[in-house]
């Protein structure tokens, strides 16, 4: 009795790697096909980092040239003679810069930088091209960004 009870026993465990051998080969060219074709996309990657930036826009020179007359009015009211001139000078370039610096700091523009590495292993940055989590895999469709 005891030589059945292991013989059977014996008998399901080929079976069970039996047919744990046959479900491995079955899905291992599923598997393999996947992996190429994702090897084989030229625009497909995978998402290395995705973060949010303000830059500062260019002035338009408005800030920098109302500054400069806001700037020497206020050093012409200073002194007398050559040190009047100076002062009026050094407000004019003081109220310049100040000017531009206020006008770029008003002009703030929000960007979405991904960093995504391509297949090919090269790194591409995409602007404002939506949020992604790291390690999200995209393609590039059309120069856009679309989740895989």
């Amino acid at each position: 009795m005891k030589f059945s009870t292991h013989f059977t026993s014996s008998r399901r465990q080929s079976a069970l790697v039996a047919a744990a051998f046959v479900t491995a080969l079955a899905s291992a060219p599923m598997a393999a096909q996947a992996q190429s074709r994702d090897h084989g996309c030229r625009e497909c990657g995978t998402v290395v980092s995705s973060h949010t930036v303000e830059q500062a826009q260019r002035a338009s020179g408005l800030g920098a040239g109302a500054g400069a007359v806001v700037g020497g009015l206020l050093g012409n009211q200073v002194g007398s003679g050559n040190g009047r001139t100076l002062a009026t000078v050094a407000g004019a370039v003081g109220g310049a810069y100040a000017g531009n610096t206020i006008e770029r700091s008003r002009n703030v523009k929000t960007v979405t930088e991904t960093r995504v590495r391509m297949n090919d292993g090269s790194i591409r940055t995409f602007t404002n091209q939506g949020s992604y989590r790291n390690g999200a895999r995209v393609r590039v469709d059309h120069g856009q960004l679309v989740r895989r």
